[in-house]
């Protein structure tokens, strides 16, 4: 028997987590973290929805959070098996589930002293550093294009998702003694062009498919629309004596805008001396990570960059933000300057920081680049609300805010179209990873483009795959 479990991921786009079980083996497909509610947040990320002792083996996409941060809360409730991924994957989940680690630790430290005052019993953090550090050893990673087997009856092969660096597309071929059926995993699909690493591959002719559909109902600009849009938001800003502050994610994100803004730099299409700071401790780790994977790099990068000898991620009034003692003085900064920190979506970090210090001085612009899940501050700063909550302070939003599409790194509707059409003959395919209106709007374009059955599984919904 061969069955699938859609456990995460299924009505939103966070907490990605689908479970295969082929006779008495358990796969796990991504261990992502949800963000949302934080009553929701806690109960769905803290209590699994399967024992996570019975997992034979878990298979990982790539190292975003939403897919990956709750690997280390797995391991801590019994799970032994081997973790596969990338070594890309790998690579960066090193310094992310330690960060992860450190947030988990001082958000639960915050409730529990507001706990203690009501006399209520406090929280034990999700998971600690030395909780992701054990995670760290049960890794097992692999190169793209490289089959191994998993366990008994299923070998797996990764090919390049062109999402982030280290990102995979998964096949899953899956023997239970009485049937062959090959199953395949987008995790989430990169586009084409995008700075930096290699364009997505393709999945052809699975018997089943996992399709995320983040942006199933939408089509991004052309991404060399991000180098015009964000020169005009720095020189517009500049002009006014403010400040561009732009909530990014650590991973990917913050090392295509420090790209982008190193070209801009290069000719001259925004000041040469405006300083950029990079704020986000893991932000800068994991351009460390980006710079020791120059095997991973799109042959633009290498040719722009790698072959002149010159380094994407270093230019002139560049700076990495380490302390909190550095990062606080640049609140009290009044020069026009570029901050990049994180979180993306304004819900912890430094960012909020700076976003308090800003949002009410209409000379400055907070420059959303990435996908604002629901629920989130940045979301609420994308629908244009004039009032804010952040740190316990409700703030007048004067600033200028700008929201840019053309940097996502997921593919877009027609992206997502494509890939669709391209894999071949397939029985169905599960649409994921995608809020309702989304897959709802992808599912009606794939009406008459593809010939198998398509299907929008429900969170917690089982599939016999015959």
């Amino acid at each position: 028997m061969i069955k699938i479990d859609f456990v995460g991921a299924c009505d939103t786009v966070t907490g990605s987590m689908h479970l295969i079980t082929v006779n008495d083996k358990k796969i796990l497909l991504d261990c992502g973290l949800y963000q949302g509610h934080r009553k929701d947040t806690e109960t769905r990320n803290r209590n699994f929805p399967f024992d996570p002792k019975e997992i034979s083996c878990l298979v990982v996409s790539h190292a975003h959070i939403d897919h990956s941060g709750n690997i280390p809360n797995l391991v801590k409730n019994g799970f032994q098996g081997n973790i596969y991924s990338t070594r890309g994957t790998a690579m960066l989940l090193e310094p992310m589930l330690l960060d992860s680690a450190k947030i988990q630790m001082h958000d639960v430290e915050w409730l529990n002293r507001k706990k203690r005052k009501r006399g209520e019993v406090p929280l034990e953090a999700l998971y600690t550093d030395e909780g992701a550090r054990k995670a760290f050893g049960q890794f097992r990673p692999k190169a793209y294009h490289e089959e191994f087997t998993v366990c008994s009856g299923v070998g797996v092969i990764f090919l390049d998702a062109g999402h982030i660096l280290g990102s995979a597309l998964t096949i899953l071929k899956i023997d239970d003694g009485e049937k062959k059926v090959s199953l395949g995993f987008t995790g989430d699909l990169g586009r084409k062009f995008l700075p930096i690493i290699r364009d997505p591959e393709q999945i052809k002719n699975v018997d089943y498919l996992l399709m995320e559909a983040t942006y199933g109902d939408r089509i991004h600009s052309d991404v060399s629309q991000s180098y015009k849009d964000l020169s005009e938001i720095i020189n517009t800003t500049y002009k006014r004596g403010g400040k561009v502050v732009i909530p990014s994610f650590a991973v990917e994100r913050a090392q295509e805008l420090l790209y982008i803004i190193h070209e801009l730099k290069d000719t001259k299409q925004i000041p040469y001396d405006i300083p950029v700071y990079l704020d986000t401790p893991l932000g800068v780790k994991v351009t460390d990570v980006f710079t020791e994977c120059l095997w991973l790099y799109d042959e633009e990068t290498n040719r722009k960059f790698l072959k002149r000898g010159d380094n994407p991620f270093e230019f002139h009034g560049l700076r990495y933000i380490q302390s909190v003692e550095e990062s606080k003085a640049l609140n009290k900064s009044t020069e026009p300057s570029v901050i990049i920190s994180s979180s993306g979506m304004v819900e912890f970090g430094r960012i909020r920081h700076h976003i308090k210090n800003t949002i009410e001085d209409k000379k400055n612009t907070i420059a959303i680049v990435g996908y604002q899940a629901q629920h989130t501050t940045g979301r609420r700063l994308v629908r244009g609300e004039k009032k804010i909550k952040i740190l316990d302070d409700i703030l007048s939003v004067n600033a200028e805010v700008r929201v840019l599409n053309s940097l996502s790194a997921h593919a877009d509707q027609n992206g997502l179209v494509d890939f669709a059409k391209n894999a071949g003959k397939f029985r169905k395919m599960f649409l994921v990873h995608g809020e309702e209106s989304a897959k709802a709007e992808f599912a009606k374009k794939l009406e008459g483009v593809v010939s198998g059955e398509v299907i929008n599984p429900e969170c917690n919904s089982s599939f016999i795959l015959d």
